[in-house]
């Protein structure tokens, strides 16, 4: 329809109204959005958007659309060089003002001193039309639309495009409510738990049994710690540690799936034999990376903060992964005497003066048990003392072939 000459603007609206949010990602929309206008004759090569998100790294998400390259997304991050960007912007002018804001480049006024205005002058743009577009909570995010031709937009271009901006905004807060569900519970549970819940596992008792290398990871000294440091400066202690340790995990496929307290719970899941292996020689590599990057940051040293050491556990077995709690308050964890045996191997590892522990199934898995053997011990809440093993060195053929990751077995489940 896009490249007819029976295309009207009353085909144009029809389309927003109805199938435009059933192509999917708002990039795909605009990308029709952008030959429906030109099949009406506007001399459109730009649109752009930016829309506040909610987001632990980006505080917003702009979408660019241009005349033979097409759409791209790209994040505005907490910067000072964001802020002031934003500042330079005539974004800033539309939404503070709510009103629709149009620039023909080279009058030499207060828009043509702005930022963004001498980039696109420098692209060759001639005409710049920004548009508040009215999201039902009372936000104003921003539009815009940007054509290179000598003579810019037509005036009833730019009318279309205040009436386009309706549609458009119902289209992408639809979108950016998703999104925000999806940040949040990845944010939250982690991703593979958080996909989980968005497609519909949230009763108590929604999940499976998998078998799962299970890792435990917590500071020594913690509470110490947090009996002298200032509120801030744990916090910052924290964030640190969990940063370095959480960084790891995912390189190596791993899921985080709890901070409890100072704790770090990680899972990497696995299917058969093979995969296990594969699973047990990653959680070993991002343990023994995250202890090599603490050790680095503690050599830096951390500015008004302790040295961070750790002690951490490591098991193996089948767990409940799923939802567990309370009918209006549930958890997305994993749960079982294999995820406590890894919890106290880590209690352990404090104890007997060691950074990382295996249990002895582990082990066997990576099949070191003669060379790592530390001892059997006794562990709170076991009725059997329990064979423990030091973390083995690893080379890459402990996990059948390079370039595997628990990931993929995990995606298996």
């Amino acid at each position: 329809m896009s490249n007819s000459e029976s295309f009207s603007i009353c085909d144009l609206m029809a389309w927003l109204s109805k199938d435009a949010k059933m192509l999917g990602r708002p990039c795909r929309i605009f990308a029709v959005l952008g030959e429906h206008l030109q099949a009406l004759g506007i001399e459109v090569d730009r649109i752009s958007t930016g829309i506040a998100i909610l987001d632990p790294n980006y505080h917003g998400e702009g979408l660019i659309w241009e005349r033979g390259i097409g759409p791209r997304v790209r994040y505005f991050e907490h910067t000072p060089e964001m802020s002031e960007s934003y500042n330079q912007s005539l974004w800033k002018r539309t939404t503070e003002q709510r009103r629709l804001i149009r620039h023909k480049f080279g009058h030499n006024d207060e828009y043509d001193r702005l930022k963004i205005v001498h980039e696109l002058k420098e692209q060759g743009y001639t005409d710049y039309v920004a548009v508040p577009m009215m999201f039902s909570d009372g936000d104003v995010h921003g539009l815009a639309f940007a054509s290179r031709s000598p003579d810019g937009f037509k005036d009833e271009d730019v009318t279309l495009f205040e009436q386009i901006s309706a549609p458009l905004a119902l289209i992408c807060e639809l979108f950016n409510s998703r999104q925000a569900s999806e940040s949040i519970l990845n944010t939250y549970l982690g991703t593979r738990a958080g996909h989980r819940v968005m497609n519909g596992e949230i009763r108590r008792g929604d999940g499976e049994h998998i078998n799962a290398v299970v890792a435990f990871c917590d500071i020594r000294n913690f509470t110490g710690f947090s009996n002298y440091l200032p509120d801030k400066a744990l916090l910052q202690l924290l964030n640190e540690y969990f940063g370095i340790v959480t960084s790891r995990v995912e390189q190596h496929g791993g899921e985080i799936l709890k901070f409890i307290g100072d704790e770090v719970l990680a899972v990497f899941p696995y299917t058969d034999a093979q995969s296990a292996r594969i699973a047990a020689f990653e959680a070993m590599s991002a343990l023994r990376e995250s202890m090599a990057d603490l050790a680095s940051a503690n050599a830096r040293g951390f500015p008004d903060l302790p040295a961070i050491h750790v002690g951490m556990g490591v098991h193996s077995g089948r767990v409940f992964f799923g939802n567990v709690g309370g009918q209006r308050r549930l958890d997305f964890t994993v749960v079982g005497p294999v995820v406590n045996e890894a919890a106290r191997i880590a209690d352990l590892s404090k104890r007997l003066n060691q950074e990382m522990l295996v249990s002895q199934s582990v082990a066997e898995i990576l099949n070191c048990c003669e060379d790592t053997y530390v001892g059997t011990y006794p562990l709170k809440g076991f009725p059997t003392p329990v064979k423990v093993y030091q973390a083995p060195e690893l080379s890459r053929s402990c996990a059948f072939g390079p370039g595997n990751t628990a990931f993929l077995a995990f995606e298996k489940n």
